[in-house]
Order: structure tokens, then C-alpha cells, then sequence
């Protein structure tokens, strides 16, 4: 198994410079669900289509959550493998499923973010995913990136496939609206 160590931060979509490089990144659709859930541990399956090239695949992904500090980056034990799409299209019938668009940025300093803008029942959200070599790396954050939530367990695929932004409050809403904001 590999080891991610990952950060993740609310995209603050309205943001000039964001608007301008968003259409000039390259993307995936993603369409993924997870088939297993339990004491830190996920089974994930995801359907990817790169809409540059037109290539489809599909991975399936155990992950199992390590323990970590709250201002440490989530750590995880991480094994992925490529799987026939078709079979991955009916492994997921009769689960949830979340939808985004994947795009991929590289920041100034050579780290690659990973943006995704959901779709669908998760229309609204935007969340930048920046993966780490050790839990203490530096990085720089782009001017378009807001606030950290990478221990908030509501901004999750896995609370978005349970709990879609469609159904939050509009309490939920505005305080999901004020992470665009970094401190």
C-alpha cells in the first residue's frame, strides 16, 4: 500500500484569478461511489473520463484512515488499481454516487492541486486537494484557495454521497460560503 498524505481547502470559485485559469486547466469527469464504509476504512470505485483526450478508465481504491492531529494533514494508507470500466459501472449500480469534474493545477512552487467541482446534488461546492511527500512539507497556497478543511468530516466524498449540498440548511450553506475567504 501506498501512504497519502493529503490537505484539502474550500476553492473560493468567485475569485478573479481562479475564473481566469479554471477553463485552461486540464480536467477528468470523475463519477465514483463508495461501496464500503466502516472504522476508518473505504471501498471506493471511481469512473474517470479525460475530456482532453477522450481515454476512459476506472480504479477501485482501499483507503484506511491513520490517526492525526487536528493540524496535521490527513494520513492514509492507500492502495489503488485499475479495474475494466464496464465492471466498475456495475459494481456501482444501486449505490450513491458523486460527480466532478477534476481539474489539475501547478502552483508556482511545483505542487500539483487537485480541484474538484462537483455536479449534480453537489452543485456549489469546490475543493482544492494538495497530496504531500512527508506530513510536514512546505507549500505555498494559490491566492484563489480559502480556508483549510482538511479535518472538517462534512467536506468529504464520502458526506456529500450522504448528505448533498442540495439538502444543507442555509445555514450549512453560508457557512460553507464563508470558507471561501482564507484568514
Amino acid at each position: 500500500m501506498a501512504k497519502e498524505i493529503e490537505r484539502q481547502f474550500v476553492v473560493n470559485d468567485e475569485h478573479p484569478e481562479w475564473k481566469r485559469i479554471v477553463d485552461t486547466l486540464p480536467k477528468k469527469r470523475l463519477i465514483q461511489t463508495t461501496i464500503h464504509r466502516g472504522d476508518g476504512n473505504k471501498l471506493r470505485v471511481r469512473l474517470i473520463d479525460d475530456l482532453k483526450n477522450g481515454k476512459k478508465s476506472a480504479l477501485f481504491a482501499f483507503k484506511v484512515q491513520k490517526k492525526s492531529r487536528r493540524t496535521e494533514p490527513n494520513v492514509r494508507e492507500e492502495y489503488e488499481w485499475e479495474v475494466p470500466y464496464r465492471v466498475a459501472m456495475y459494481i456501482m449500480i444501486g449505490h450513491i454516487e458523486v460527480r466532478k469534474l477534476r481539474h489539475e493545477y501547478t502552483h508556482t512552487d511545483g505542487k500539483i492541486w487537485e480541484i474538484d467541482m462537483y455536479e449534480g446534488a453537489n452543485t456549489g461546492i469546490v475543493i482544492a486537494d494538495l497530496e504531500l511527500a512527508t506530513m510536514h512539507e512546505k507549500y505555498e497556497i494559490p491566492e484563489w484557495i480559502g480556508q483549510e478543511t482538511t479535518k472538517n468530516k462534512k467536506i468529504t466524498n464520502n458526506s456529500f454521497s450522504l448528505h448533498p449540498y442540495m439538502n444543507w440548511t442555509e445555514k450549512e450553506k453560508d457557512l460553507f460560503q464563508s470558507l471561501k475567504k482564507r484568514k
